[in-house]
């Protein structure tokens, strides 16, 4: 139900003396600012999402690669072959995670542009993480992505060059 007038000033009052300032955006471009932050945040959703399934999916391509290592011929063509398609295949991941990193980080300066010109209660909210203590989290779970990669990329070379060697 709609409040009166003066009940409206006092809670605008209310909220100033509170220290929440409104937004003073006017309501064409405080809707086009909205969508503006919902995309960037899907953006952000979808990139991290990208980097999980490009990392999962490459251990996949890694366990067929030893699969196909594993039951085919133990020396020839294909022999040869896995190891360079395996260390190919990390170098792609890795470029592909930097650049789902990057677009993150793209996406998070849009959304920290247009979050300073909503209300004062949206920029508190938003001050509980700092931006310093997100990157560093999101740059360890890169980390840490481009590492697996990388120790299951040797373990296949080891893999296989175990089956050649015994």
């Amino acid at each position: 139900m709609a409040k009166a007038p003066e009940e409206n000033e006092r809670s605008e009052d209310g909220a100033q003396a509170a220290g929440i300032i409104a937004s003073d955006l006017d309501e064409r471009t405080h809707a086009e600012m909205l969508m503006m932050y919902h995309e960037c945040a899907t953006s952000v959703r979808f990139a991290k999402s990208q980097q999980w399934h490009t990392t999962g999916g490459t251990l996949l391509i890694f366990l067929v690669l030893g699969v196909l290592g594993h039951f085919g011929p133990r020396y020839g063509f294909m022999t040869k072959l896995i190891p360079v398609v395996s260390i190919l295949v990390t170098c792609g991941t890795i470029y592909s995670l930097a650049i789902y990193q990057f677009w993150q980080h793209a996406e998070r300066n849009k959304l920290n542009a247009i979050s300073e010109r909503f209300s004062g209660l949206l920029r508190q909210v938003r001050a509980y993480q700092s931006p310093r203590e997100a990157n560093i989290h999101r740059y360890i779970l890169l980390f840490f992505m481009i590492v697996t990669i990388i120790v299951a990329n040797w373990l296949l070379v080891l893999f296989l060059s175990y089956l050649r060697f015994p």
